[in-house]
């Protein structure tokens, strides 16, 4: 999508132009290729840190079933993975987990843990 500039976008401006120069045929095409670059869609991309946070949370999954019950961030700390060596980033990898329907989140108070689903 064109950005913004004072209220309008570059997308509106080129239309607008072209509605102006109906003259010469010249412009109106230049202006008409701006227009449909500037309003294709785009395709959504995956980024690295997603695609490899997906390959984690399979394997966060495969230990929540070989534990059997709940664990929380703190556990799959514990699990020695070394991509996962904070909190921060279990909750991000159980978050993804999640998403994808691997696990799902228990809250119990302040206690969160994860299980399968």
């Amino acid at each position: 999508m064109a950005t913004k500039q004072n209220g309008i976008t570059r997308a509106d401006a080129i239309a607008f132009a072209m509605e102006r120069c109906t003259d010469n045929a010249d412009v109106v095409e230049v202006l008409a290729k701006m227009h449909a670059q500037l309003t294709k869609p785009r395709a959504k991309a995956v980024s690295k840190a997603r695609k490899a946070n997906e390959n984690l949370a399979a394997k966060v999954r495969d230990a929540i079933a070989a534990k059997g019950d709940g664990m929380s961030t703190k556990d799959i700390v514990a699990l020695g993975l070394p991509e996962i060596a904070t909190t921060q980033k279990a909750a991000a990898v159980c978050r993804v987990a999640v998403e994808l329907g691997y696990i799902h989140k228990c809250v119990n108070g302040k206690a969160i843990t994860y299980a399968i689903a």
